[in-house]
């Protein structure tokens, strides 16, 4: 559901108990006639419990706190488990019960009503019969979206364990989970692992459980982004904590970034690839379309499922064409694929995603039948 959550409170309604755990004293910090500073008070590697990362920010004469944690590891120690709207009061209690470890005092009512300035829907998506997030990433790199959306790069690396389409202000990473683990903090997907993530993937290996989970994370890093995709889908602007904190709303979210990307395009994902297959069910779809057409539209159909995909596809259109309407009339083609009919037989692995999104209910790596990929 939410996983990494970035807070704002303002300098009135917290209290710092121990001003040296910024690195500086009180009279430093409040004397301080720098027209911008920073003081930071972030958790020590030594520290059994996850705790939050706090940083004091002044702006002219205005003191504010950051708080930045991963509600997950709040409750679990581990992102892979997965929060219910129920864990709400839970999560608040908790952070005010680390907040005070970190000799900072804050009421509930002002956590709960703090501004979010960046926060991370996300959703955990156990594979089954076999499927791998390695070949399921394999498979959604194939895509195209290089100029279809406002993303700056598209990251396919770690042997094919990450797929990122990435901007400053937003991002969306699918990565595999179980694996990512184990990365070095350099490498890993997940820069704040702990100890707790890696103790589970020792606990796999160690009892020769397979468990493969692909993780699709939306990353809402600047405000602006946040509120704009909050107007799209028609919900409150500058959210609180509180208004984020809903298994619907993250649901949307992630739904609305798979299927602007993934949408248009899972008839590549479609398990049947013979040729003379496809042309029946563009008879049975399109039954005037005429013998040459059909054929062409088979054609088209096969390129966009070739290795590389329709992002290898387009690659070799632009080398060659002529004008920028050619990858246009590419598309406008494509669209003739949509339809349910050339998408209902797809990996399987595509059908989880659909599944888990659909439902979105909380993953829990704690229940016995979670820990084993099982036939379904």
């Amino acid at each position: 559901m939410l996983d990494t959550v970035i807070l704002q409170v303002d300098y009135n309604k917290f209290y710092i108990q121990e001003y040296e755990n910024f690195g500086a004293s009180k009279e430093q910090i409040l004397s301080s006639k720098s027209p911008f500073k920073k003081w930071i008070n972030n958790p020590s590697k030594k520290d059994d419990i996850y705790k939050p990362r706090l940083t004091l920010i002044k702006r002219g004469i205005r003191f504010i706190l950051k708080i930045e944690f991963s509600a997950p590891k709040l409750i679990f120690g581990n992102n892979i488990d997965e929060l219910d709207d129920s864990d709400f009061d839970l999560v608040i209690k908790t952070l005010r019960e680390r907040l005070q470890s970190m000799g900072v005092l804050i009421f509930s009512a002002n956590l709960e009503n703090s501004e979010v300035i960046s926060f991370h829907p996300s959703k955990n998506i156990p594979l089954s019969k076999g499927y791998t997030a390695n070949l399921a990433i394999k498979e959604l790199n194939k895509i195209d979206c290089s100029k279809r959306f406002d993303f700056d790069e598209k990251n396919y690396r770690n042997n094919g364990e990450v797929l990122q389409f990435y901007t400053r202000s937003h991002s969306f990473v699918i990565y595999d989970k179980i694996n990512d683990l184990v990365k070095p903090q350099k490498r890993a997907t997940d820069k704040d692992q702990t100890k707790q993530q890696l103790s589970i993937f020792d606990y796999l290996k160690t009892n020769e459980q397979v468990l493969q989970i692909l993780r699709l994370e939306i990353r809402l890093s600047l405000k602006q982004k946040l509120n704009n995709v909050m107007d799209f889908l028609e919900q409150k602007t500058n959210p609180t904590f509180k208004d984020i904190f809903s298994k619907k709303l993250c649901q949307k979210i992630v739904n609305s970034y798979w299927d602007s990307f993934f949408g248009n395009n899972l008839f590549i994902f479609n398990t049947n690839s013979s040729p003379q297959y496809i042309l029946q069910l563009i008879f049975m779809k399109y039954p005037k379309t005429k013998i040459l057409q059909a054929i062409k539209a088979v054609g088209l159909y096969m390129l966009c499922k070739d290795d590389d995909g329709i992002k290898g596809f387009r690659q070799i259109i632009d080398s060659h064409r002529r004008n920028r309407a050619d990858w246009q009339t590419v598309k406008e083609n494509l669209k003739q694929f949509e339809d349910e009919l050339f998408t209902s037989s797809t990996w399987g692995f595509i059908k989880d995603i659909r599944r888990e999104l659909k439902d979105f209910k909380p993953y829990r790596l704690t229940k016995t039948e979670n820990l084993i990929c099982k036939e379904k």
